[in-house]
C-alpha cells in the first residue's frame, strides 16, 4: 500500500484542476492495494497513529461482556447474571451484537488519506455473526482492504467516497466468529470551494444550540429508564416464535440521553483505545498537523477529545462535543435484543451514520419489522431500527437480521 499522506507538502498551492488530479492519483494508488490483507497490530504494540487500530481486548470474559452491555445502557440480566444465563438454551454467557468492536474496533487501514480539503467521517459498518462469542475465547484480527468507491452527489461542492475494509475476528479454534465491514466517508473539496476553510460537515451544524428540556420531557426520559430497568418490554425467557411475527409491527420505543461525557467515557472504556501521556504522544507526534493546539495551554490535544469536551469540538468548528459513530450504533442494540428474547440470534447488523449526535441531544430509538422469510432452514426477520433526536432528525439507522425459533423446530440449534 501507499505511504501516509499528511498534507504537509504543496497541496494548498494547487488550483482546482491540479488538486483533483493529484487527489485522484492518491485514490487510484490506494485502490491498487485492493485485496491486501493486514494483520492488525498486536495488543502489546504501541501504535503510532490513533487510526492504526490493533487488538484492544484479546480475551473475552464475563466482565468484558457485562461492561459492554453497561456501556450500551442495557440492564438485561442476560448479559450480567450467571444464574440467569444458566437457565437459557445458551448455558453460558454470549456477547451482545457489536461486542466485537471491543475486541478491536475499526481497521488497520484507517485514517491514511490525509490531505488538505479532505474531511473524514465515520460512515457506519456492517457486522456479520457466524458463531457466538463466549467467555474464554481469544482472538486474532486481520483486515482485508476493499478500497474507495465514489458515490454520486448532486449540487455539492465536494466529491464523496466510501472506503471500506472488512475486519475478521478469528477465535482460538481458527474459526471466523464475526466480520465487521468498517466504512469511512471522505468528502473531497478543491481549494476554491472551501469557503475560507470552513469544514462542510461542520457548517451544517453552525446554528446548533443546546436547549433545556421541559419537565414533561424529563419525566418521559426517566419513565423510559425506569421501564428499561424493570424489563417492561423485555421478551426474556418467553420465546418469540417466527410464526407469530407480523410484518409491519412496531417495536416499543426506548429513550437514550441527553448524551453526556459519562456516556462517552463508558463507550470509550469498552470499544476504544486508551491513549494517555506518553502513549498519547506516540500516536500524535507523526501527525501533529491533524491535532489542534489548545489556546489555553498552547499544547496539542488528541483530536479524539472532540468526543469529550465542547472546547475541543469547537477547535474543529463544531458547536459541541459529539458521541462517536459506534456509540450511536450501540444505542440501537437493546431495542432488538429485548424484542427477540433470550432464544433469538442476531445474524447481522448493517448500520449507517447519517448525522452527528451532540452532547445534550436525545435519541428516540424506534424499530419496525420489515420482512420475514425462510432461507436454508433458517427462520429470519428483518428489523429496521433507527435513532431520532429531539427534533425528529434521523441520525443513525441499522438493519438487523434476526433468526428466531420456529414452533416446529424449537430444538434445532440456532
Amino acid at each position: 500500500m501507499g505511504a501516509k499522506f499528511d498534507g504537509n507538502s504543496d497541496w494548498d498551492s494547487l488550483n482546482d484542476v491540479e488538486w483533483m488530479k493529484r487527489f485522484d492519483e492518491k485514490v487510484a494508488e490506494f485502490n491498487e492495494g485492493r485485496g491486501e490483507v493486514k494483520f492488525s497490530p498486536a495488543a502489546h504494540e504501541i501504535m503510532t497513529d490513533e487510526y492504526d487500530r490493533g487488538v484492544n481486548y484479546k480475551y473475552v470474559t464475563e466482565d468484558t461482556i457485562r461492561h459492554f452491555a453497561l456501556a450500551c445502557g442495557d440492564p438485561n440480566p442476560f448479559w450480567r447474571d450467571p444464574g440467569y444465563i444458566a437457565t437459557t438454551r445458551w448455558g453460558t454467557f454470549i456477547a451482545p451484537p457489536l461486542y466485537e468492536t471491543s475486541i478491536a474496533f475499526g481497521s488497520a487501514f484507517g485514517g491514511r488519506l490525509r490531505v488538505p480539503g479532505v474531511a473524514r467521517l465515520a460512515g457506519g459498518s456492517k457486522h456479520i455473526y457466524y458463531k457466538p462469542i463466549r467467555p474464554g475465547d481469544s482472538f486474532t484480527i486481520y483486515d482485508k482492504y476493499e478500497g474507495f468507491v465514489e458515490k454520486e452527489v448532486h449540487d455539492k461542492p465536494y466529491r464523496m467516497f466510501i472506503e471500506s475494509a472488512p475486519r475478521y475476528y478469528v477465535n482460538q479454534n481458527n474459526k471466523v466468529a464475526a466480520v465487521e465491514v468498517h466504512r469511512n466517508i471522505y468528502m473531497a473539496t478543491p481549494p476554491s470551494k472551501r469557503e475560507g476553510g470552513k469544514k462542510k460537515e461542520a457548517k451544517m451544524y453552525q446554528n446548533k444550540v443546546r436547549k433545556p428540556y421541559s419537565q414533561d420531557i424529563l419525566d418521559q426520559i426517566h419513565q423510559s429508564y425506569d421501564d428499561q430497568l424493570a424489563g417492561k418490554f423485555r421478551r426474556g425467557k418467553e420465546i418469540r416464535y417466527w410464526e407469530d411475527v407480523q410484518v409491519g409491527e412496531e417495536l416499543p420505543t426506548i429513550l437514550r440521553g441527553p448524551v453526556d461525557v459519562a456516556d462517552a467515557c463508558a463507550r470509550t472504556m469498552v470499544s476504544c483505545y486508551a491513549y494517555a501521556y506518553a502513549i498519547k504522544w506516540a500516536c500524535m507526534r507523526e501527525h501533529l498537523q491533524h491535532h489542534p493546539i489548545d489556546p489555553e495551554t498552547n499544547e496539542y490535544i488528541l483530536r479524539r477529545d472532540w468526543h469529550y469536551t465542547d472546547h475541543a469540538a469547537q477547535l474543529f468548528g463544531y458547536p459541541y462535543a459529539n458521541s462517536a459513530g459506534i456509540q450511536n450504533e450501540m444505542m440501537l442494540v437493546q431495542i432488538v435484543t429485548d424484542w427477540m428474547g433470550d432464544d433469538g440470534w442476531v445474524e447481522s447488523v448493517d448500520s449507517q451514520d447519517r448525522r452527528m449526535v451532540f452532547f445534550g441531544d436525545m435519541t428516540y430509538v424506534k424499530g419496525k419489522v420489515a420482512k420475514k422469510w425462510e432461507e436454508n432452514g433458517k427462520h429470519l426477520v428483518l428489523i429496521n431500527v433507527w435513532g431520532e433526536n429531539q427534533d425528529g432528525v434521523l441520525h443513525t439507522k441499522s438493519d438487523y437480521v434476526v433468526r428466531l425459533c420456529s414452533k416446529a423446530e424449537y430444538d434445532k440449534p440456532l
